[in-house]
């Protein structure tokens, strides 16, 4: 049986630790970290990780994979992706208390991995050329919509000829928690993540989910005339 709403103290509890946010947001990128990774993403020792992420998958916000002797953790679903972005957008950024802290800020707001999909001002500045051509209507935050066809030239440029499968939609909105507005997810927003990873147009950091936009991305989006910002 069904009580008469949702209980959001659940999942507000497992959330409002600053540790297991941090390491939540770590997770964003969609990949499976160890322990000790996300223990270093939220500056506390990998005995308090492990305590914080049995609390994450008892939330069901977080599952564990075992490889051998490695036990990774991941966000459990693109669901829980979807509702750490939306939190994001109505939530104050973190004081800054370093240069470093500074520096990793305006990489994540340039271009980011958002799940599974490209978030920051590159994602938005490509969405904005994807729904002038008319490839994608304008989009919506967490609405689907639909692919007109893949006739573009960054398209082109990726090998881009198709979506990659899957059972959710071609196309949503995702709203950009540093930009504002929503930038482009659903299957196209993957697959094209994936080919700027494969041709090294961006490149993936080690430490967090910012991705570097390479040589290479710069002149392909150069020859594009896609504007970038100065690195």
């Amino acid at each position: 049986m069904f009580g008469a709403d949702c209980d959001l103290t659940v999942v507000g509890r497992a959330i409002a630790e600053p540790a297991r946010a941090a390491m939540l947001q770590r997770m964003m990128d969609g990949q499976a970290h160890t322990a000790s990774a996300l223990a270093a993403a939220a500056r506390i020792s990998p005995s308090a990780a492990s305590a914080h992420l049995r609390h994450l998958v008892d939330a069901n916000l977080a599952h564990v994979t075992r490889i051998g002797r490695r036990r990774l953790h991941a966000l459990a679903s693109p669901e829980v992706a979807t509702a750490i972005e939306a939190l994001a957008a109505i939530s104050p950024p973190l004081p800054v208390e370093s240069l470093r802290e500074a520096q990793t800020g305006s990489r994540l707001q340039c271009a980011r991995v958002c799940y599974s999909h490209l978030g920051g001002s590159l994602a938005v500045t490509i969405t904005d050329q994807l729904v002038t051509a008319g490839i994608v209507d304008p989009l919506e935050q967490g609405r689907p919509g639909a692919v007109h066809g893949l006739a573009h030239p960054l398209l082109a440029a990726l090998g881009v000829t198709r979506l990659t499968a899957g059972s959710g939609p071609a196309v949503r909105g995702c709203l950009d928690w540093t930009e504002r507005v929503p930038h482009l997810a659903g299957r196209l927003g993957a697959t094209l993540l994936t080919a700027m990873l494969a041709r090294q147009w961006v490149t993936r950091r080690p430490n967090d989910r910012a991705v570097t936009i390479t040589d290479t991305g710069f002149r392909e989006f150069a020859e594009l005339a896609i504007p970038l910002p100065r690195r």
